[in-house]
């Protein structure tokens, strides 16, 4: 508070200083190459005084002190000139340089950075200003919408859980996660601090990814941490307080529509009704009005991250040091659940000579989760199955048991134990860099990261008003797990420029990756008193719950890249991986991933003078290349195992103990993608407009599936190379800077499509899930819905005498939902009456964000979203009284059919056997799922730093954001558009017991001494 309170006290001062201050007046021109710019700013250094220059780029500038030092001059698309006034000018003259910071701009690629202006592949650019000022809890969310054709699926918002992702689409059914690489040694996303962040690098394409050979198939995302500036050490303090807020949940329906529609279903069933009319009465004037699945969530929860960090740049040594604290509260009621992660890192390069450099990264995390000791599924699912009638505790404050319900969830909340999670990771690698001679430097790196995870979970019985339920046994558990990766690799670069025309960029180098992993637990029950659950107080440890496990695998890689320019205008790269894995046999192990792509700068050509005033850089990027997938489970699959068993086989009804061999495939190989691109790169206006376009074709072959084999093999299904999956698509991205007045806008946006096909499975099909189904299916996307295909319903009993109807529902009257009869036999069956309707995977996903910023005001508002998707619902949120359960219903079904209400949205209620036509597999419960959100909006305050000077601060901002505040959707349930069940049918997503996705909002401060 003392800080807010300091920073308001500036402003003011600010005010008043604007209006007491008393300095000369600065006149003068500003020209271009082009003669005189109108719109540019000329700003007095240290304030928020300036103005703009007229239509003959003329200015005029009261300036606030007279002891005012420099002036900025600015304008979009050149270069900032900053004017030494301390010699009493009152005159000035300034003519701008076109900038090409933009081409000249350093991207992070495999091994390597590379100009801008110099790619030939498909590579995705985010810098900190995309990350800066999110209320976000982990990098993931940070990236979401900020590139086109990275995916990024945040369908919960419970601490500690991470978001779906994936770069342009899924190629394989096997490991489809891209390969994350932080400052050089692969990791994840999920530890670092999006603080630290200073680039992060999307590689989309074989070309630009290829140097990763096998670990490559599924995209690349390389992640560059800050590191200090020349100058005087900088010391940056930043913190954020926010309040999350719960964004969706079903409305559920007042107790008297319940009664109501409860009775009318029980009718329609042929039973008797439940509730009398004076009881309906009551409910309808007294309640009560119990939601018991929003009576788990508070209304708000803490959220709040601090940073310190110390960076700078002297005498050979860059140094970048920070501590990072975050903690998210979850919004479950109960003992201060929730997320807290503690950062750590170091980042040094020093230059011991002009031809020797070392360098080290550290980063250490410590992630502490508190949580229920339940699965989120298990709490919520009772709590939509309970009608509004029933309170959650009775009027001694005692929890309830339902009529039907196997516990109270918020009992299990509040008293029912938890569970803890400590999770370390460190990470980091040291290298050292040798130029041998001119052009040619040697490095090499040896990086790695160990981590260790323990979870103690203590589960409490709990005491009810009345006996029953099935929370009357504690249990405790612990599970420790322990991996160790290695990533030494060694680099020989070569980089030399030939005559002023010819630039050669040679790289060749090799890797090895090493990773093994342990894992133990162990569940006792009975702890005697209900407290102090250490595995040493249970009175019975559970041989099923007593568990151990170790794997390794390992990689030997050697790699090359060679590229060529011609004056900056035809570009030539190839690249080429071998690879060894260990996941696969002798005979099979090794991989070649070759790649090559070129480029044609249009815009250096002289036929295109003409155009420069207009268009200031032309780029066609072509490029071909494959890469391979190792990433299956099946480690050791290529080999039978013996497995022992104290209980394989059964004499006299007694197990006894015996060995087996596992299922195996010597054969099984590689997968291997094949990427085609085709690129355009624009830029309009002297970089003021930026437009780029790609389109893509992704051929995945040799995908590993278990496809079935003759009995008499005895063993099960093995791994065979039998799949291939084709991936197509398009990406568009525009990036607009222009200066209105004394305001500097910039406007980005991005959108891409991906059209997913299976292309071959041998002539067979896989169907997978219960109540959602997914197949695969040669000729349609990766896990399509399968069901059959309603049609409206059922008006009349001679509509349903002249219409198929199920073999499987022994009644169907009017109000029933219809299906349409695929093969016309007369008769619905899901063998051979189910149709494919839709995915799970959204397409046209589209991000935009705009930035203003006007003397020292900034504002950003950024808006993310998906222009087709379907999502799969079933259960208790979107089924009246499914599976016969007493409740409850939500709003959505007041709109039922009726014989006066034919032209409703949902069916007739119906209980039991009456029940099985509507709840039918069908796509009447796939619903429409696109989207557009309010994703973050920011507004800040940088004070003038003139004013900061005397308190030793060189800069300060405040700010005022919001995370997820509006989402507009058909897919209005009361669930999150971007629920994300299984891959393959079910889970908790599929049937809406899901933790919701949160909005936050926020205030932060950055200070900088």
């Amino acid at each position: 508070m003392h800080t807010l309170r300091l920073v308001f006290l500036l402003m003011l001062t600010a005010a008043s200083l604007r209006v007491s201050a008393q300095g000369r007046t600065l006149s003068g021109q500003v020209t271009s190459d082009d003669g005189p710019l109108p719109g540019a700013t000329v700003l007095e250094k240290g304030t928020a005084n300036g103005t703009i220059t007229d239509l003959e780029g003329h200015f005029q500038l009261s300036l606030l002190y007279d002891s005012s030092q420099f002036v900025i001059v600015s304008y979009v698309g050149f270069d900032e000139q900053v004017i030494d006034i301390t010699n009493q000018q009152s005159n000035l003259e300034v003519h701008l340089q076109y900038n090409l910071t933009e081409l000249q701009d350093v991207v992070v690629v495999g091994y390597g950075t590379q100009k801008k202006e110099n790619l030939t592949g498909a590579v995705g650019q985010i810098d900190s200003k995309a990350i800066q000022g999110k209320p976000v809890v982990n990098a993931y969310q940070a990236l979401q919408g900020e590139t086109p054709g990275l995916v990024v699926q945040q369908g919960t918002s419970e601490p500690g859980t991470n978001p779906q992702i994936n770069i342009r689409g899924l190629s394989t059914i096997n490991g489809t996660t891209p390969l994350i690489v932080v400052d050089g040694v692969i990791s994840s996303l999920n530890n670092i601090n999006p603080n630290n962040i200073a680039s992060v690098s999307v590689l989309k394409d074989a070309a630009s990814a290829s140097i990763y050979g096998s670990r490559a198939a599924n995209g690349v995302i390389l992640v560059t941490t800050k590191s200090g500036e020349a100058g005087k050490p900088k010391f940056t303090y930043s913190t954020m307080v926010g309040l999350q807020q719960p964004t969706n949940f079903p409305k559920v329906a007042d107790s008297w529509e319940y009664a109501t529609l409860r009775n009318e279903a029980l009718v329609n069933s042929g039973m008797a009704p439940a509730f009398t009319q004076q009881q309906i009465l009551d409910y309808k004037e007294h309640g009560p009005n119990v939601s018991h699945y929003r009576s788990l969530f508070q209304e708000y929860a803490p959220q709040s991250s601090h940073d310190l960090s110390l960076s700078g740049a002297d005498k050979g040594l860059n140094y970048f040091m920070s501590l990072g604290y975050l903690s998210q509260n979850s919004l479950f009621k109960g003992p201060d659940y929730g997320y807290k992660r503690y950062n750590f890192r170091i980042n040094l390069d020093k230059e011991i000579s002009d031809r020797l450099k070392v360098g080290g990264r550290i980063s250490a995390v410590r992630n502490d989760i508190k949580d229920h000791a339940w699965f989120t599924e298990w709490l919520i699912e009772p709590t939509v199955r309970t009608p509004p009638l029933y309170n959650i505790v009775d009027e001694s404050g005692n929890y309830t048991l339902v009529s039907g319900s196997n516990g109270n969830s918020l009992a299990r909340l509040e008293t029912g134990g938890g569970r803890q999670s400590q999770n370390d990771e460190v990470l980091g690698n040291v290298s050292l860099e040798y130029e041998v001679v001119p052009n040619l430097k040697l490095k090499g790196v040896l990086g790695g990261n160990i981590t260790s995870n323990q979870t103690h979970e203590f589960r409490k019985s709990i005491q009810y008003a009345y006996p029953g339920g099935g929370d009357n046994q504690n249990s405790v558990s612990e599970q420790y797990s322990r991996s160790l990766y290695l990533n030494p690799y060694v680099t020989a670069n070569y980089v030399k420029t030939i005559a002023g025309k010819h630039r050669i960029d040679a790289l060749v180098g090799a890797s090895t990756e090493r990773y093994q992993t342990r894992f133990f637990g162990v569940t006792g029950l009975d702890v005697p008193g209900n407290e102090f659950g250490v595995i040493n107080n249970a009175s019975e440890i559970l041989r099923s719950g007593t568990t151990g496990s170790a794997n390794a695998w390992a990689i030997n890689s050697f790699f090359g890249r060679a590229g060529y320019a011609f004056a900056d205008k035809y570009l030539l790269e190839a690249n080429l991986r071998y690879d060894g894995s260990s996941r696969f046999s002798k005979e099979n192990r090794w991989g070649i991933f070759p790649s090559v792509s070129a480029g044609w700068v249009i815009s250096q050509e002289s036929f295109f003078n003409a155009l420069a005033s207009v268009v200031s850089f032309a780029k066609i990027r072509a490029s071909w290349g494959q890469l391979g997938n190792q990433d299956i489970n099946d480690l050791y699959g290529y080999q039978s195992l013996v497995g022992v068993s104290s209980n394989v086989y059964a004499f006299g009804n007694v197990g006894v103990p015996g060995a087996y061999y596992s299922v195996s495939n010597a054969n099984r190989t590689w997968e291997t993608s094949t990427m085609k691109n085709l690129g355009l790169d624009l830029s309009f206006f002297r970089n003021q407009l930026e437009f780029t376009f790609d389109v893509f074709d992704n051929l995945t072959e040799n995908i590993l599936l278990q496809l079935p084999v003759p009995a008499t093999y005895g063993l099960g299904q093995p791994y065979q190379n039998a799949g291939s999956v084709r991936n197509q698509g398009w990406e568009a991205s525009v990036r607009v800077q222009q200066s209105t007045g004394s305001v500097q806008h910039a406007l980005s946006l991005n959108v891409s499509d991906n059209l997913n096909e299976v292309v071959n499975l041998q002539g067979r099909e896989f169907i997978s899930g219960f109540d959602v189904q997914n197949i695969l299916r040669e000729g349609y996307p990766l896990y399509s819905y399968y069901a059959l295909r309603s049609d409206g319903f059922f008006n009349s009993a001679d509509e349903i005498a002249a219409h198929a109807t199920p073999l499987f529902a022994t009644s169907v009257k009017p109000g029933d939902i219809k299906y349409i009869d695929r093969n016309s036999d007369g008769q619905i069956d899901y063998e051979n009456d189910r149709f494919i309707i839709g995915n799970p995977f959204p397409r046209y996903t589209f991000g935009a964000t705009y930035r203003a910023d006007w003397k020292g005001l900034d504002f950003s508002i950024f808006v993310q979203g998906v222009g087709k998707r379907q999502q799969w619902v079933r259960g208790e949120v979107v089924e009246a009284f499914h599976n016969n359960n007493e409740g409850p219903v939500f709003k959505q079904h007041l709109d039922r059919w009726t014989p006066v209400n034919t032209d409703a949205t949902y069916p007739r209620l119906t209980v039991g056997s009456e029940s099985v036509n509507n709840a039918a597999r069908s796509d009447f419960w796939i619903y429409d799922a696109h989207y557009l959100r309010l994703k973050n909006v920011q507004i800040g305050y940088t004070v003038a730093s003139g004013l900061l000077s005397k308190i030793h601060v060189s800069n300060a901002r405040i700010y005022l954001t919001g995370l997820n505040l509006l989402t507009w959707s058909p897919f209005n349930i009361g669930l999150d558009p971007e629920v994300s069940a299984s891959l393959n049918g079910g889970g908790a997503a599929s049937s809406g017991r899901v933790y919701p996705v949160s909005r936050v909002y926020s205030t932060g401060l950055e200070i900088t001494f």
